[in-house]
């Protein structure tokens, strides 16, 4: 019998993650906000952990019911059996987030949960658990949303996309959860020509790199949450971490990576490396609104973060800016395809519409606390 699980993700992504999961694990999977539901068995946690590329963080999901207010919280918690995931001389924490409108917080939240957890346990074991608010050793995450109470161990630990790579951070830098998501809505397979002509830190080069290498993102991570709970063990994980090294490919790649800032494009090439995919891409400096600045050779696929005039680049100027990079890409990649994200939602149609170049898809995706767009086009 398979266990049941959740796992986080981008809000807007949840259906590529979704089939993500399936595709890892040959399983079904239900995408629901900001979140994917699973059952699988306790291996699943393993190879998510290391290969997602979409995912934050892996859940063994403990509750998933409705209550009416704090005392229903506290019985649906005291009614699980946690000793079978936290020895009797470990330290918990209790993580909750509160989105709706109720009459208590997400610190009554936790506060309600561990006082739950602390009676189940010493009930079913005699022992009384430690709580350690700061370095605990096993994470309870509670999401109250609506009448919905949703519980959850973590087996991840710090989110999967921070990946480890990012030696150089670059001041508006895409998430490598979002870059991996625009890659699949591109079709990226890997004999594609791809480029990205405002690369930044490099973090969709890379995960374009990874993806079509079949490198595991997190393959090299030593910090997985999992090691801490009792039904795992770390030969299995270093088992798991063999599995991924087998499916390496060092297939040829024909990956661009063009910026306009050199010490951005330094930055990028020093993320590339520290990722393993340096010889993956081509790195160059050049302006993504200038056509003599692109790659001679045919283009297949564009995947892109230009400025959304947020953090960098003037509003006043982003119109601009999107009708001459999108009038350099008619003339540098004519038919191929492109995938955008932006927050400037109104100037990049207006620049599309101008330049001709046709939107075939767009879904609404949350980049940290900044709603965005991403596009899907033909050029």
């Amino acid at each position: 019998m398979g266990m049941e699980f959740f796992a986080t993700t981008v809000q807007g992504i949840e259906d590529i993650a979704g089939e993500e999961v399936e595709t890892l694990l040959g399983c079904r999977a239900t995408p629901d906000v900001g979140k994917v539901f699973f059952t699988a068995d306790l291996d699943a946690a393993y190879h998510l952990n290391l290969r997602a590329r979409t995912l934050h963080k892996v859940m063994i999901q403990l509750c998933r019911s409705d209550f009416e207010g704090l005392e229903d919280i506290y019985r649906a918690a005291k009614g699980i059996d946690y000793a079978w995931i936290i020895g009797g001389d470990q330290a918990f924490a209790v993580r909750s987030e509160r989105v709706g409108v109720h009459d208590f917080t997400s610190v009554d939240v936790s506060r309600v949960v561990g006082q739950a957890i602390i009676d189940a346990y010493r009930e079913e074991t005699g022992r009384r658990l430690k709580v350690d608010l700061d370095a605990p050793d096993v994470e309870v995450h509670c999401l109250v949303r609506g009448g919905e109470l949703l519980m959850g161990v973590n087996t991840t630990g710090r989110s999967l996309h921070r990946r480890g790579y990012r030696v150089y951070e670059h001041p508006a830098a895409l998430k490598p959860t979002i870059a991996s998501a625009m890659l699949r809505i591109g079709g990226w397979r890997g004999p594609e020509a791809l480029i990205d002509p405002m690369c930044g830190g490099a973090t969709i080069p890379i995960e374009a790199a990874l993806q079509a290498r079949g490198v595991a993102p997190n393959l090299t991570r030593e910090d997985f949450a999992l090691l801490n709970l009792k039904l795992f063990d770390e030969e299995k994980l270093e088992e798991a971490r063999e599995r991924c090294r087998d499916r390496e490919r060092s297939d040829a790649l024909e990956i661009h990576a063009m910026e306009k800032f050199r010490r951005h494009l330094e930055g990028g090439m020093r993320n590339a490396e520290k990722a393993g995919v340096l010889d993956a891409i081509q790195f160059k400096l050049g302006d993504a609104t200038r056509r003599g600045h692109y790659p001679h050779s045919s283009l297949d696929l564009v995947v892109v973060n230009p400025p959304y005039g947020v953090r960098m680049t003037p509003p006043e100027s982003l119109g601009r800016l999107y009708a001459g990079f999108l009038g350099a890409l008619r003339k540098a990649a004519e038919g191929a395809v492109l995938v955008l994200i932006t927050a400037a939602v109104r100037r990049f149609r207006e620049a599309a519409e101008k330049a001709e170049v046709s939107i075939l898809s767009e879904r609404r995706v949350l980049h940290g606390d900044l709603p965005a767009r991403v596009f899907k086009c033909r050029i």
